[in-house]
């Protein structure tokens, strides 16, 4: 519900403040006074474009605040997300700017409870929130969607739509999934033909953790191994084989010291020591003759390391940067190939249940749309007896449904629905959002309204130039139908009608003053007395004193039939 509506700077409204309330809220003054400017700014807080023009003369900023309380209505998820509201709120505020910079242009910013938001999001909050009816496009029953939830609120059926919505989720990601695994099966072949050759060729090589660490000293090894051989051969010269030898030498050392034993014990000592050398070279040599036999640097034998290095280099190059990594390739790929023989039988078993989840959705589907055809009869069948009571006797409403051949699996169903309108006796039958006239489509929309209002969602409705053409008991009709509306909506009127004013729960007349040479237009709320004065002066045509009594019987009769069940506090 709207409950607070500033506007500062819009064409003659220069600061005026509104404070709407439950229920039937009305709008009167002359012709000229201001009264659909306030219904076009209530379009600027519901998201629609706005212009240069719009501003008041002189003035840099045009701005319009509203606050919508949000106790009944029901706003949808999308929107919530949108207005940055992660939990149920009790209100959201907008604000609406539109600043000078140039010529017919006009900078826009909108504010969502102080975020600001662009257009587009504003829009979507603003379809939540209420929907304008007179020449305005802000108005849900134009729009498919907003035509298929008017027709499955008539037929009661939004728990069936979830379930059906429930079901498409489920069937489309079946469907995802098998198209995903079909295309695996394709690819099958190809894969496994690429995993048989990848297997083959590194089982073949059969490299081993930590192989080319050894080959690579290996080779180095061999590549060397004339100068190896030559220094081990020197070395062991030295030590043993020389007849100058270390070896002989300390034989000889030996040999002196034992004999200088015999004649210093003393000496003994120091013939241990050269023993213990002679037999700790006697061993080097012995290591050198068995290091010179082992390494045996076989000419071939460096060709064959080579080619082993190779070879690991070029699995390296194919599947991985390190012998680790190619070594754990070859473990993954027996894994995916033994994978890949499971894949037709995932593919038929799912095949399977995409077909059950498919009938599971068309059974349901096809509740639905039985449903909706129902309801489309009655609806329309309904809205043409509303539409004969208010001057519209002639016009023709069908409400299409029908489906795609073959039916097209979607969250809300298989139904094409349409609401198709003919004014006029002889005329074409012609979408809804191409009726032309403002007072005919506000006269439609509230009759649509009235026919599926216990079943509605409880926006916020404004209704300009409803009064359009009508008078007399028609008038009195349409006074009667925005009352009885008015239990479950928030309404406001603009209207020059007395007999739809005195049906008013709240009754705002717009003056339009001059004063020096500046315009401005002013909104007052009116008490009971002031109610019956603005009336009187609507009816015209009479003596006041007759008119004021004309119009306290108004404002009492229509006060007893649009006070009796009306729900709203």
């Amino acid at each position: 519900m709207l409950s607070f509506l500033r506007i500062t700077n819009l064409a003659i409204l220069e600061d005026i403040t509104l404070e709407p309330g439950p229920g039937l809220n009305v709008l009167t003054g002359e012709t000229g006074a201001g009264k659909s400017i306030v219904v076009d700014a209530i379009g600027l807080l519901l998201g629609e474009r706005g212009s240069a023009d719009l501003l008041r003369s002189g003035a840099d900023a045009l701005i319009v605040e509203g606050q919508f309380d949000l106790a009944d209505e029901r706003i949808s998820e999308a929107a919530a997300a949108a207005a940055g509201l992660s939990e149920p709120a009790a209100e959201i505020v907008i604000r609406r700017e539109l600043q000078t910079s140039g010529g017919d242009a006009a900078r826009s910013r909108a504010f969502l409870n102080g975020r600001i938001v662009s257009l587009a999001t504003l829009k979507e909050v603003g379809e939540s929130l209420a929907d304008l009816h007179g020449q305005h496009q802000h108005q849900s029953l134009l729009r498919p969607e907003g035509q298929r939830d008017a027709l499955d609120r008539a037929a009661r059926c939004e728990p069936l739509r979830m379930e059906v919505a429930a079901a498409c989720t489920s069937l489309r990601a079946g469907m995802l999934e098998l198209e995903e695994l079909s295309r695996a099966v394709e690819e099958r072949s190809q894969r496994e033909e690429q995993l048989v050759r990848m297997i083959s060729e590194i089982e073949s090589t059969g490299p081993l953790p930590g192989e080319e660490e050894e080959l690579r000293r290996e080779e180095g090894l061999l590549q060397h191994a004339g100068e190896i051989g030559s220094l081990a051969g020197q070395a062991h010269g030295l030590l043993s084989d020389d007849d100058d030898s270390v070896a002989t030498r300390l034989g000889a050392s030996k040999a002196l010291l034992d004999r200088l034993t015999a004649f210093d014990p003393q000496a003994g000592a120091i013939a241990a020591l050269v023993e213990e050398a002679r037999v700790g070279v006697a061993e080097a040599s012995r290591s050198v003759s068995r290091y010179l036999e082992r390494e045996g640097f076989d000419p071939n034998r460096l060709d064959q390391v080579a080619g082993r290095l190779a070879d690991l280099e070029r699995l390296k190059r194919r599947y991985g940067g390190t012998l680790d990594e190619v070594i754990a390739s070859l473990e993954t790929a027996r894994t995916e190939r033994a994978a890949l023989g499971s894949v037709p039988e995932r593919v038929e078993a799912l095949a399977e249940e995409v077909q059950r989840m498919e009938a599971a959705y068309m059974k349901l589907a096809r509740e639905l749309s039985e449903r909706r055809q129902r309801a489309a009869h009655e609806l329309g069948r309904t809205a043409a007896k509303e539409l004969a009571a208010l001057a519209m006797e002639g016009t023709r409403l069908e409400i299409l449904v029908d489906q795609e051949d073959p039916p097209q699996p979607h969250p809300s169903g298989i139904d094409r629905i349409g609401f198709w309108i003919a004014p006029n006796r002889g005329e074409a039958l012609k979408p809804l959002a191409r009726v032309a006239s403002g007072g005919e489509l506000s006269r439609l929309m509230l009759a649509l309204r009235n026919a599926v209002e216990e079943a509605d969602d409880a926006r916020t409705l404004i209704f300009d130039e409803v009064d359009s053409g009508i008078g007399g008991s028609v008038a009195d009709a349409v006074g009667q139908r925005l009352s009885r509306l008015a239990r479950r909506h928030q309404i406001l009127c603009v209207t020059h009608l007395p007999q739809i004013a005195a049906f008013a729960d709240r009754h705002f007349h717009v003056r339009k003053r001059t004063e020096g040479a500046r315009t401005r237009a002013t909104v007052s709320l009116l008490d009971e007395d002031g109610r019956v004065e603005e009336i009187a002066r609507m009816l015209g045509g009479m003596p006041p004193e007759t008119a004021r009594r004309h119009a306290a019987a108004m404002v009492g009769r229509s006060g007893l039939k649009g006070s009796r069940g009306r729900t709203h506090a």
